[in-house]
């Protein structure tokens, strides 16, 4: 006779996980060759007060902001002074065609490191 048991927790601990909102995996990113490329292709997002939308890349070009697009949200995500991911997001709503803010996911331990960003004004 065996004996069988479940554990829900633990079934549940990756979908439990990827609802955590700290994670950078789901985004992505642009890449262009050039600070000022970069800064015209995210025109509005600055407008609507995403800072710092370009930074850096090592090897050559910048990357863009990080983006998540889910059920009609998009997630713009920028970096700091010094190149990291930053703190402060920007949302749009497609369906209602509305911008907001919310707090960004937080990089991993070295995610972010070798890039420096540009300065730009507006």
């Amino acid at each position: 006779m065996s004996k069988s048991f479940t554990l829900p927790l633990l079934a549940a601990l990756p979908v439990l996980l990827a609802s955590c909102g700290n994670d950078l995996d789901r985004y992505s990113r642009t890449t262009y060759s050039s600070y000022e490329q970069c800064l015209i292709a995210n025109r509005v997002l600055i407008d609507r007060g995403l800072s710092n939308p370009c930074v850096y890349r090592t090897g050559g070009g910048y990357y863009g902001p990080y983006v998540l697009i889910a059920g009609g949200i998009s997630r713009y995500v920028g970096y700091d002074r010094l190149g990291k991911v930053s703190g402060a997001g920007l949302t749009y709503d497609s369906k209602r065609g509305s911008y907001g803010n919310f707090k960004a996911p937080v990089s991993r331990g070295g995610f972010m490191s070798g890039s420096r960003s540009g300065s730009f004004g507006g």
